[in-house]
């Protein structure tokens, strides 16, 4: 059965297990003095700690050989243990929100609620060398203020809800006991902060229902209790675990989370760091001076061997045949293991693959993308990049800048129809080629058209012969549309059947593809010599639907002249166009459309509707006449197969 991809689908969502129970009272302690006694932490710190930890027991081993992190100026020591999710806190000074904040200096405070309050300070260390942050507070509703403030803008720049609900948290948060210090009569309170800012820890507590602020003032440990046992007990009495109620898993998923224990410091030798400065350098390893990222070229590659991988490792595909879709055979072995050794077919393969609409290698596919990424949504443009780069590992091409350039306009070559029903096959051009016309002559241009377009791409960018669009700048192309859109207008007409067929013969050949009339033949110029195809001169042979036919210089024949004149027509088709918007663009001073309040002549009316009508009348006849000759174009077929996440293909492929 086919399944369909949806450009929401994301993440495949983690089992949910039952949660271990809160740990009783005495455990608590135990680890809150084993970080009194080992950490020279303050009693409140400690507990603030150990309260959060699901395990005290198993942290306490841990806090006996703690790890350590290097950071400018010492070393980190942290504990790594799981901590409840009601029992930490979001940073609510998050470093995220530090542009967007207004301080004294602006003359803003207290004139809107964005500016309710001044921006909470930096937090410091606590004295004597604890290792434990203090926060200076105005009151309570200071602290609500700020965590509503930081709240807003994590779940505005950088939100991981949707991630978080189908998989948890599966990285660890960075927590230290925080103070908050008030400068009205409310008692200092203590809790576990998470030192990064955490929009993960943001996230989790907007889908738990939290409100950050409220955790350091309401520590109920019955509550807790009983609140885990009444998940436990649902989830025990569901018939089908894979049938739970959806908020309850997410529940499941979010009440715990890994986290780090930063427990203490040791600096170096004369170094003037102190915890809290040890706990800025850390985040800003993450943060701010944090490795640079892959990039997208690295990032689909990953991504395309994990797929293969998954495949592979699925039994949907033969070890031989992910090998030589990874590119781990030479030609030689290919063709001994009874595959192609020809890129082009190579490339079809790999792209029918990517595409697959059977529900087995569609799981697989989502399994793979979602191990490596919870955050991507997969499309049908995803998985046609990620194809893209095992397609690239077929290129030669040394030169870093040419490759990257092939790369971004090869992914842009594979167009959406590409995700229709087809097959890779092992035809020779020849016989490929015959289907096709086939299928145009029949007016159904199908399964070997798209197969001759999916391995047509890979020559006519490998030699540079279509591009994308290269901006304005000096530019001889006579559109914008990107290299698949061209490349699926040719396949849906003889003469651009006959041009990808010779194309797929050049390029066998070891040259570049030669332009053919619409009969086949190769075109060659006044000198006798072959005319290469080049990327401008794809675009007007095929231009895209609406703009006629292009325009002959010096029309020689009936069918030239008759060529400029339907290009003509497209012209003051677009010009028609254009003088409707200009009438309906002549607005009165309240805004309204004028022409819609005084209308036109009525004579001029029906002279032009009378005009337009006779058009409408004969438009449909040259249709089919030329249907009759010609077939279709691809977007004239009836294919019921068309809804296969297309809006994933707005994305502008500018070469920028």
């Amino acid at each position: 059965m086919a399944l369909p991809l949806t450009a929401g689908e994301t993440v495949l969502p983690r089992p949910v297990q039952l949660l271990p129970k809160p740990a009783l009272t005495a455990a608590t302690q135990k680890l809150a003095d084993k970080l009194v006694e080992r950490f020279k932490m303050r009693e409140p710190a400690a507990l603030a700690l150990a309260q959060a930890a699901v395990d005290p027991s198993a942290a306490r081993q841990a806090a006996e050989a703690p790890e350590r992190l290097p950071v400018p100026g010492g070393l980190i020591l942290a504990i790594r243990t799981e901590v409840w999710a009601r029992r930490i806190v979001p940073d609510p000074q998050n470093p995220r929100t530090g542009p967007s904040r207004r301080h004294s200096v602006s003359d803003m405070i207290g004139k809107g609620e964005s500016t309710r309050f001044r921006p909470l300070a930096e937090s410091t260390a606590a004295p004597d060398g604890r290792p434990e942050l203090l926060q200076k507070l105005a009151n309570q509703e200071h602290l609500a203020w700020a965590a509503q403030q930081a709240k807003e803008y994590v779940l505005d720049h950088n939100d991981w809800r949707d991630s978080i609900r189908n998989q948890g948290v599966m990285t660890e948060v960075w927590l230290a006991a925080t103070t908050f210090q008030h400068q009205d009569d409310t008692s200092d309170v203590t809790v576990p902060v998470t030192a990064e800012g955490s929009s993960r820890v943001t996230s989790v507590h907007d889908l738990l229902g939290i409100r950050s602020a409220d955790v350091p003032y309401v520590q109920d440990v019955a509550k807790l209790r009983s609140h885990i046992r009444k998940l436990n007990e649902a989830v025990s009495e569901a018939e089908d675990p894979e049938q739970i109620d959806p908020e309850l898993a997410v529940m499941l998923r979010c009440e715990k989370l890994p986290a780090l224990l930063l427990v203490g410091f040791e600096p170096n030798n004369g170094t003037t760091a102190d915890f809290g400065v040890a706990v800025k350098s850390l985040v800003a390893l993450r943060h701010v001076d944090y490795p640079k990222p892959w990039g997208e070229a690295a990032e689909n590659e990953a991504l395309a061997d994990a797929v293969v991988d998954e495949i592979e490792r699925q039994r949907l595909i033969t070890k031989a045949r992910a090998d030589w879709l990874r590119g781990a055979l030479t030609p030689e072995q290919a063709r001994a293991a009874g595959f192609s050794a020809d890129p082009t077919t190579r490339a079809a393969a790999i792209v029918r693959l990517f595409s697959e609409r059977d529900q087995a290698v569609h799981s697989a596919v989502r399994v793979a993308i979602t191990s490596q990424s919870t955050r991507k949504n997969i499309t049908t443009k995803l998985l046609l990049d990620v194809a893209s780069s095992l397609v690239m590992r077929s290129v030669t091409e040394e030169d870093g800048r040419k490759r990257e350039r092939m790369r971004k306009y090869l992914k842009s070559a594979f167009s959406g129809e590409l995700a229709k029903d087809w097959q890779a096959t092992f035809r020779t051009a020849d016989e490929l080629a015959a289907a096709a016309l086939g299928e145009v002559q029949e007016g159904e241009p199908g399964p070997a058209t798209r197969e001759l377009a999916a391995r047509c791409a890979y020559p006519l960018v490998i030699n540079g012969q279509i591009a994308a669009d290269r901006g304005t700048s000096d530019n001889d192309q006579p559109d914008r549309r990107h290299p698949g859109e061209v490349i699926d207008r040719m396949r849906g007409s003889a003469h651009g059947v006959h041009q990808l067929a010779q194309t797929l013969h050049d390029f066998s050949g070891g040259r570049r593809a030669r332009k053919v009339d619409e009969s086949g033949q190769i075109v060659r110029n006044p000198n006798g010599r072959d005319v290469l195809v080049s990327d401008s001169d794809l675009r007007r042979t095929f231009p895209p639907a609406g703009v006629g036919p292009s325009l002959t210089p010096a029309p020689q024949n009936p069918a030239e002249l008759l060529g400029n004149a339907l290009h003509g027509l497209a012209v003051a088709v677009q010009e028609l166009e254009a003088a409707v918007k200009a009438v309906e663009g002549v607005k009165s001073d309240d805004g309204t459309r004028v022409i819609d309040s005084l209308g036109a002549d009525k004579g001029d009316c029906e002279a032009w509707r009378n005009v337009l009508q006779d058009v409408l009348f004969k438009l449909p006849l040259w249709q089919q006449l030329s249907i009759r000759r010609h077939g279709p174009h691809p977007d004239e077929s009836n294919d019921s197969d068309d809804d296969f996440g297309d809006d994933a293909f707005e994305e502008d492929f500018a070469d920028d």
